[in-house]
């Protein structure tokens, strides 16, 4: 299970899917962030204008409470100035201070010092300045009376007055539910693009494994349509190579097939020209006729397994019935254990149920007669072969296991080709001719099933048939 997670989550379609959502969530993100910065140019350009009415209005008021101070100031005294002040901080909330020429404090006003500070710098600037305190807006004006004396008037207006800018951390209102349904919409459009893109690739793979399953008259290009792309030309080589790739193993195939018809024949001759050489002669060259009629009876079982192995039945044209795997296999094993009897060994078999196959019962029983006399060629003295028939989830194995002197790693896969041998000298004196697997592994190919060769912990080898 974990072995397909992690095939899952490599392949190419979830690699394509994984990084156009994170693209389409990363641009969402910055999407909304620049959205939300970009919104605050016209409320803070809106703020500042208020910014500006406001102080104009009030550096106007503060022009016409100035002139109304100095004058009450000038014409009634520093009693009267104060009365107005209190008059004016009761009716409006703001709060007044004159400062005549240099900054004298008038008695009675106790200014407190950010008003003083405001002073200060409207006497340097000579402009109208303003400022905050806390929640006061400071405001001082600079005023001359009619004989050009110099006066500063300061005021202390309730409320501080609106930021000139907005905070650019100012998002816009269900930002988390847009960007929600941004990217299950993103998710859903980038889910769609990369099984498009996959889609191809996967039948190209599918494709291939059925080609190395055997079935050489697959090709990609019909099922990709008129596709002009890369993935288009790659399926055209493919179907190329494939062809090219079928061609010559059906001549491959042909040509050993004309050649076994060929040799029947002077086979064939050549065993009644061995039956009258034997009538004619002593008993002095038994021995050597004997070997050639030997010779000759291996050179026909080889033909044998050369048309057997170049039958050109097919999973579509293969007659089919149901087998009763137990009863064939029991059959073999006795069958078998006549031989092992000469070996001083024994074939076992055991099971853990019934098992029915629909199958060609003719084929199965060639593959593990093959696959169990090759077990018994190579088993030690006073072994036994071991056969077992096992149910596992949907499927059924035949283990096939002896104690012979197992197959180096490097030749497990190579011991079903045609004509392979491990050791020449070995197969020659057993009698082998390097094409019984090969036939065992066509027969379980045509079934839909798998072959394999393993060398045992315990030693010897183990060949597994899942059907």
């Amino acid at each position: 299970m974990f072995e397909r997670i992690h095939t899952f989550c490599s392949s190419i379609f979830v690699k394509i899917f994984f990084w156009f959502w994170c693209a389409t969530i990363v641009s969402g993100i910055v999407f909304y962030i620049l959205t939300a910065v970009t919104q605050t140019t016209p409320i803070s350009e809106h703020r500042r204008n208020l910014l500006s009415h406001r102080r104009q209005l009030t550096g106007q008021t503060m022009a016409l409470y100035g002139l109304t101070a100095i004058e009450i100031f000038e014409r009634h005294g520093l009693n009267a100035l104060n009365e107005y002040s209190e008059r004016l901080e009761r009716q409006t909330g703001i709060r007044t201070y004159l400062f005549p020429n240099g900054l004298h404090t008038l008695a009675g006003q106790n200014p407190p010092k950010q008003a003083l500070a405001m002073a200060e710098r409207a006497l340097r600037s000579h402009t109208i300045e303003f400022g905050t305190f806390h929640d006061t807006f400071l405001v001082a004006l600079p005023m001359l009376n009619p004989q050009r004396l110099l006066y500063i008037i300061v005021g202390e207006v309730p409320g501080a007055p609106p930021k000139p800018v907005a905070p650019f951390y100012q998002l816009p209102p269900n930002l988390g539910l847009k960007m929600l349904i941004t990217f299950i919409v993103g998710g859903i459009i980038c889910f769609s693009l990369a099984w498009h893109l996959a889609s191809p690739i996967r039948k190209l793979r599918h494709a291939t494994q059925e080609f190395a399953e055997g079935n050489l008259a697959t090709r990609v290009r019909p099922l990709l349509g008129r596709r002009g792309d890369e993935i288009g030309a790659l399926a055209r080589e493919f179907d190329q190579m494939a062809e090219r790739i079928e061609d010559l193993v059906n001549a491959q195939k042909r040509l050993l097939r004309d050649i076994s018809h060929e040799l029947r024949s002077p086979l064939a001759r050549l065993g009644v020209a061995l039956e009258l050489l034997r009538q004619k002669t002593g008993p002095e060259a038994e021995s050597s006729i004997n070997r050639i009629g030997r010779e000759a009876e291996r050179l026909n079982a080889m033909i044998g397994e050369l048309l057997s192995l170049n039958a050109p039945d097919t999973k579509e044209t293969m007659a089919r019935s149901e087998v009763d795997l137990n009863a064939l296999l029991k059959g073999i094993v006795e069958d078998a254990n006549f031989e092992a009897r000469a070996k001083n060994c024994q074939v076992t078999f055991e099971n853990d149920g019934e098992a029915h196959f629909y199958g060609n019962a003719e084929l199965l029983e060639r593959a593990f007669e093959n696959v169990i006399r090759n077990a018994l060629r190579y088993n030690a003295p006073e072994t036994a072969v071991e056969i077992a028939l096992r149910h596992k989830d949907d499927r059924l194995e035949i283990c096939v296991r002896d104690h012979g002197p197992g197959v180096p790693q490097d030749a497990l896969e190579k011991i079903f080709l045609p004509f392979y041998r491990v050791a020449d000298d070995r197969d020659r004196k057993s009698g082998g001719t390097g094409i019984g697997l090969a036939i065992t592994d066509r027969a379980v190919r045509l079934h839909g099933g798998t072959i394999r060769a393993a060398n045992h912990p315990e030693g010897g080898l183990e060949m597994t048939i899942t059907l």
